[in-house]
């Protein structure tokens, strides 16, 4: 049976976490991968170990699967787990174990787990656990208390079967084998299965089994139940840990049953005997594949929610973009009103861009894999930016909108540009559209000693007279994809990655988000940062660098793009630095046309990355396998939308320089293009841009 990847994410845990703490069972997930490190652990959990809250838990278990285990049962049961899910088509798996409590005592628990894959955490395990010191007191109370029996049954050659009798009034039903001769009797107190209508007792306890399980077991488990029910297969099992476990349904009155089988093998100076239990376990079924259930369904309202939602910080940059290009289009004979214009576009694409990059990253974001671009950060141009963005929203809904930065005297910091940007955009974004036409919105961003040496601490207040916040509903402002239900509200499009996802930035960052809101009066959110300051350059400086054009004049540079109109805008960039481009349509060309001009012709190539016939990984590797000192250092850059990190990789593994992502910065590009040709060698990191 094919299982679909289990989608567990920041939004759907959002949703289990509603769900666990409302189970009056303990349950929690942890990672299949080393160190086994839990995802989330319900209050029952921390309960059963005996911890008053969730770091005691943590100090206590260091918060994975192996600190939750006693040292001594842990290899026997983690080998056990993958046992059973390697053998198991859905991938359930059970297991009793010794725990270590707070308090030093040592207890016992049976775990019921369901191993499932995930796009942002990889493979996991959901547990639901409980405490079973006192069953497994009992248990062995039972089986000392049976051994004395047997001891009693020898010595007045009483039989065996009155145990197995006794016992198997708690079970569905209760088998004794002799491991050796398969010779089996069945104890049995349910009329149910008794109807089933199997042997009593008899020889070849395996094959009449597999005989009966062939007529009476649920078409979908046959294969897999009949492929570990075997006596080597058993026996192996037995011996290494001790019991076997497996699950299956029965056709009992025509309706599939779920039942679980448990196997030991008793040994002492009078031989050896195998017993077999079953065990109705319908009800724990059903509520797993209830929690499966609503699982399945806060995915799908995540899924809903997410794809609403995006629309709205799409059309954000989407709206200033148009919004400009047609006042450009209208006032062509006005080269001020085109240049502003155009530069609005451009603040507004960059953003965009931005936006999209996160929306690709989303499950690295979820699964607090996001990684901070950290490098020089102009303030001033965020400024810029933000009010280009942001400014014909707030002239489309009448709004008066001030943004204030007279208290900031460092500018120049180090910090991820497009991270904070994106932080302020969508809280100002957010203040404007739950804003009603004639009311204020406000940028304020403050500067004041930071806590650290040589740091800032950096306070951006984004305040409106809006419609505000009721106060049940303050507490989950920061909860993934939820809006307050009101008629207002939802007359107005979700917010696009959700102040939950702007929240986790700001955290990412060492920072703090708050917000203080009374109904019907407005909101003001609070972003604090710790920024480390950077020596300003002075305007003469900035100036310079800022238009100093790059000049490249008579180098020539081979361009590797399928693309025509990707090729024809970079040939155009390139060629008003004085750069000669030729240009081969795909790697396989680029390497013949290298090979015809011979070395030293060309002094860098721009090579794209998904290219027919021979792409760009290929024709590097081909290039440097053809050996010589011109071969092996000429500079090859990638430029690529693929763009993540592991595109990076991949890059500098095939051996090219470094890499720049599409959409590029013709300045940026140029500046590469210098350093690469300068250096003459292949460099050990890749210079990483997400465009600009």
């Amino acid at each position: 049976m094919e299982h679909s990847p289990f989608l567990l994410n920041g939004e759907t845990l959002s949703a289990i976490e509603d769900l666990g703490e409302h189970m009056p069972g303990g349950f929690f997930i942890y990672k299949a991968e080393q160190p086994e490190e839990l995802i989330y652990a319900n209050r029952p959990v921390l309960d059963i170990y005996g911890c008053e809250s969730l770091e005691a838990f943590k100090a206590h278990t260091g918060f994975t699967f192996r600190g939750m285990v006693h040292p001594e049962d842990y290899e026997r049961i983690s080998a056990s787990i993958i046992e059973q899910i390697q053998s198991n088509d859905d991938h359930m798996d059970y297991a009793e174990y010794r725990i270590i409590r707070k308090d030093g005592a040592v207890r016992w628990v049976d775990d019921y787990g369901h191993y499932a894959d995930t796009e942002a955490y990889g493979g996991v395990y959901t547990v639901f656990i409980s405490d079973i010191t006192e069953k497994h007191e009992r248990i062995a109370n039972d089986l000392a208390g049976q051994r004395a029996t047997i001891e009693k049954i020898h010595a007045e050659r009483l039989t065996f079967s009155r145990v197995a009798q006794a016992l198997a009034r708690d079970y569905f039903s209760i088998y004794v084998v002799d491991p050796e001769t398969c010779h089996f009797t069945e104890y049995s107190s349910t009329e149910d299965y008794r109807l089933l209508g199997v042997e009593k007792e008899g020889d070849d306890f395996f094959n009449v089994s597999r005989k009966n399980m062939d007529r009476l077991i649920y078409p979908e488990d046959k294969e897999r139940f009949m492929s570990v029910f075997t006596r080597e297969r058993i026996m192996s099992i037995l011996k290494r840990d001790g019991n076997f476990t497996t699950k299956y349904r029965l056709m009992v009155d025509g309706v599939p049953t779920y039942v679980s089988m448990k196997a030991t093998l008793l040994e002492d100076e009078n031989g050896s005997q195998l017993v077999f239990g079953t065990n109705k376990i319908d009800a724990q079924m059903k509520r797993e594949e209830e929690y499966q259930s609503r699982v399945a369904a806060a995915r799908n309202k995540a899924k809903n929610d997410f794809l609403a939602n995006m629309s709205h910080d799409i059309r954000t940059p989407m709206n200033a973009i148009v919004g400009y290009t047609n006042i450009a289009n209208r006032h062509l004979d006005q080269p001020d009103i085109v240049k502003d214009s155009l530069e609005k576009i451009s603040s507004s694409s960059h953003f965009l861009l931005s936006l999209i990059n996160d929306v690709l990253d989303m499950s690295k974001i979820e699964s607090g894999k996001m990684q901070l671009s950290m490098g020089p950060c102009s303030l001033s141009d965020i400024f810029r930016r933000i009010e280009d963005i942001t400014l014909l929203q707030a002239q489309k809904k009448s709004l008066k909108i001030t943004y204030s930065k007279d208290r900031i005297r460092h500018f120049s910091v180090l910090g991820d540009e497009l991270r904070i940007e994106q932080i302020l955009i969508n809280i100002v974004s957010n203040a404007i559209k739950y804003t009603p036409e004639g009311k204020t919105v406000s940028l304020t961003a403050e500067e004041t000693e930071g806590v650290r040496p040589g740091t800032g601490h950096y306070r951006f207040i984004i305040a409106d007279t809006g419609i505000g916040i009721s106060e049940d509903y303050l507490p989950h402002i920061f909860d993934s994809f939820t809006r307050e239900q009101s008629t207002t509200i939802n007359k107005i499009q979700g917010t696009g990655l959700g102040l939950a996802i702007t929240a986790r930035v700001v955290e990412k960052m060492g920072g703090k988000l708050s917000v203080q809101s009374r109904l019907g009066e407005g909101s003001t959110f609070t972003v604090d940062l710790e920024l480390e300051i950077l020596e300003e350059e002075t305007d003469r400086e900035k100036k310079s660098a800022e238009h100093a054009p790059v000049i490249l004049s008579g180098r020539r540079v081979l361009l590797v793009e399928d693309n025509d109109i990707n090729a024809e805008i970079a040939m155009m960039i390139l060629s008003q630095s004085g750069l000669e481009i030729d240009w081969a349509q795909d790697g396989q060309k680029g390497l013949e046309q290298l090979r015809a001009k011979g070395d030293g012709f060309y002094d860098a190539v721009l090579m794209d990355i998904q290219m027919p016939v021979m792409n760009g990984y290929e024709a590097t590797r081909a290039l440097r396998a053809i050996g010589g000192t011109y071969c092996s250092t000429l500079p090859v850059i990638a430029m690529s939308a693929n763009a993540y990190d592991e595109d990076v990789q991949q890059c500098l593994e095939a051996g090219m320089n470094t890499h720049i992502a599409k959409p590029f910065n013709p300045d940026e590009l140029l500046m590469v293009l210098k350093s690469a040709m300068e250096s003459g060698t292949r460099a050990e990191q890749a210079h990483y841009t997400q465009g600009g």
